[in-house]
């Protein structure tokens, strides 16, 4: 009896000890991808090329072979945006902090003037002839202005949505209007969205703790630069294992790890959360299938891009000359901190995707490795999208509660996620690769 307990206890142990050992090794990479000489891997500092580098080195150390080129890279271009050097403001004489009082969108145009703040409502702003006769009511001050709405007295929820559309959509009104932007009062400044920064916008959009402007408005001085680059070069990183019985077939694990990169020198975006979590865990995937490998050929790819608009994974559809009826799956890993309440699958119950999604809830039913297996409907909001716009099986799995960093912003650091359920979502998950049909 001593001797089953203790080979029991020694079997335990040794788990634990495997266990912690993946979750370690995740926790090297999220220290690694989100420091601070990777410029919250975006495009200022040409940050995604330093990440790209390391993930590129990663896979030689592992010796996993390269897929598309030599080097590891897949490049593509696109248009994008870049706020380096010193971001400045002062309202009122008085100097803001960058985040903490004031944001500026990563698609603002460049700035080094003092602004007039002119309040305006924001039936004005909705109505676009009300708006061309509040600019003509005031034209003698409107290239020096900030049109400055206060969101918080925006009470009405569609309102408030379609005024988040507009600022979103700014560039769709270049030339239009004489006045230089917008400056907006809202109670916490928003999250960053970095999906427009790739369509030159010709307005400044800055976001001020209300509390901070005078009803009057008053004076804003900024000063900070935001370069539009036209054809930014950036790239996938992307190696391959061979199958072992069918290597013709394929089956691609990937996730994203660009992320919003930096406003100006002072604010980082670590984006460990989103996703040096899924970014880690391909890592973590390759090493697993260097030693085990599937009958079909895995496929690797670290997209960059995602945040300006699934712009890796799309030229990577585009370029890789896959023969898309033979990938059995595309695995997409995004947002992967965390996990009490388990995970969702988007584009679950396809009907190339349904199989692959059944075999998870059926093995968890039994193992209950995760607290939850969820479906969702497919939608284009990650990087399994370009791929399921091809008839290809292509799922994105997200986690669901947990204690993560936050989303995009400052916070979302390794020191504040959890990890607690990797190993079960991990273990499922090659569970299910395994199994494929």
């Amino acid at each position: 009896m001593k001797k089953i307990t203790f080979s029991l206890l020694l079997c335990s142990l040794l788990c634990l000890a495997a266990e912690a050992q993946d979750s370690l090794r995740v926790r090297q990479h999220l220290n690694q991808l989100c420091a601070p000489a990777m410029h919250g891997r975006g495009y200022a500092y040409r940050g995604d090329s330093i990440a790209a580098d390391y993930l590129r080195d990663q896979f030689r150390l592992m010796g996993i072979q390269p897929y598309l080129s030599d080097d590891y890279f897949h490049h593509y271009t696109f248009d994008v945006y870049a706020m380096e050097g010193n971001v400045e403001a002062v309202l009122n004489k008085k100097a803001l902090s960058p985040w903490e009082d004031f944001s500026l969108a990563p698609y603002s145009e460049s700035a080094h003037h003092t602004f007039t703040l002119l309040p305006v409502s924001a039936d004005i702003v909705l109505d676009g002839a009300k708006l061309q006769a509040f600019c003509d009511k005031h034209y003698k001050i409107m290239k020096s202005c900030l049109l400055y709405l206060d969101m918080t007295a925006v009470t009405d929820k569609e309102q408030a949505k379609k005024l988040n559309r507009f600022f979103y959509s700014l560039s769709l009104f270049n030339g239009k209007y004489p006045f230089r932007g917008f400056a907006v009062g809202v109670e916490e400044i928003p999250v960053w969205s970095f999906s427009p920064a790739h369509k030159e916008c010709g307005y400044v959009l800055a976001y001020l703790k209300h509390n901070l402007v005078p009803k009057k408005g008053g004076n804003l001085h900024l000063s900070y630069d935001n370069r539009f680059i036209k054809d930014y070069r950036t790239q996938n990183v992307c190696a391959a294992v061979p199958g072992t019985s069918v290597p013709d077939s394929t089956v691609i694990i990937g996730g994203h790890y660009d992320h919003l990169g930096q406003m100006g020198s002072d604010v980082m975006f670590p984006g460990c959360h989103d996703n040096a979590s899924g970014t880690a865990t391909v890592l973590e995937m390759a090493h697993y299938f260097k030693a085990h490998p599937l009958r079909y050929t895995t496929v690797f790819v670290l997209f960059s891009g995602e945040e300006a608009g699934l712009m890796g994974s799309s030229a990577f559809v585009r370029d890789s000359l896959l023969d898309f009826s033979k990938v059995k799956l595309m695995l997409n890993l995004d947002l992967l901190c965390g996990g009490d309440e388990g995970f969702t699958i988007v584009n679950a119950t396809s009907d190339n995707t349904k199989d692959f999604f059944n075999s998870l809830v059926e093995k968890n039913d039994t193992t209950h490795w995760v607290a939850k297996v969820k479906p969702r409907a497919n939608a284009a909001n990650s990087d399994h999208y370009p791929f399921s716009a091809k008839g290809m099986p292509a799922v994105f799995l997200y986690t669901m509660g947990g204690r993560t960093g936050g989303y995009h912003a400052p916070s979302d650091l390794p020191e504040n996620a959890s990890l607690s359920p990797f190993t079960g979502i991990f273990n499922l998950l090659i569970y299910g690769l395994e199994n494929l049909k």
